[in-house]
């Protein structure tokens, strides 16, 4: 049996619902058709929990029947992919999806650990991680000293690490 029980279900669908849901937006590059794919995912391991068997653990499992579903989604509706698409499927196609999985899944965390920090500091560390500017263009924008951009970005690594530490 897959799940003991329903609150095994209700953990395994809590701690993978999201890093799966964009997982097949990065599939289908539709956010509302990511979500009905995982939903049947889940949907089908309740109803069928008595009869699948894992063989190389559940986080695996998931992540290869949502990339299947996914696939199954863009046959039915006929889509066709243009050449940037099609470069990012035969990508995910031929991709570990043990590896894949464990880079949403870090992904996850990075952005709940991220919900943790002070508005400012966050806002900071956005700006220079993810947006790519440097201390100067940020102090700038911001109104803020050079050092308090240093500060912020401190604050923020010392927080994240200390989240992120496993």
């Amino acid at each position: 049996m897959l799940f003991a029980n329903k609150a095994d279900f209700k953990q395994t669908f809590l701690d993978y619902y999201n890093p799966l849901c964009n997982y097949a937006n990065n599939i289908l590059h539709d956010a509302m058709a990511a979500e009905d794919v995982v939903q049947d995912v889940f949907i089908y391991l309740w109803d069928n929990r008595e009869t699948i068997k894992v063989q190389n653990g559940i986080k695996a499992y998931i992540f290869k029947s949502t990339h299947n579903k996914a696939l199954e989604y863009l046959r039915s509706q006929k889509v066709r992919l243009a050449a940037k698409q099609k470069a990012d499927f035969e990508a995910i196609e031929s991709a570990d999806h043990d590896e894949i999985s464990d880079v949403y899944l870090r992904m996850e965390r990075l952005n709940n650990s991220l919900r943790h920090l002070p508005p400012k500091c966050r806002e900071v560390f956005v700006l220079h991680k993810f947006k790519g500017l440097t201390y100067a263009e940020i102090a700038d924008s911001k109104n803020i000293a050079l050092k308090t951009v240093e500060n912020h970005l401190l604050k923020a690594m010392k927080i994240l690490r200390s989240l992120l530490k496993d």
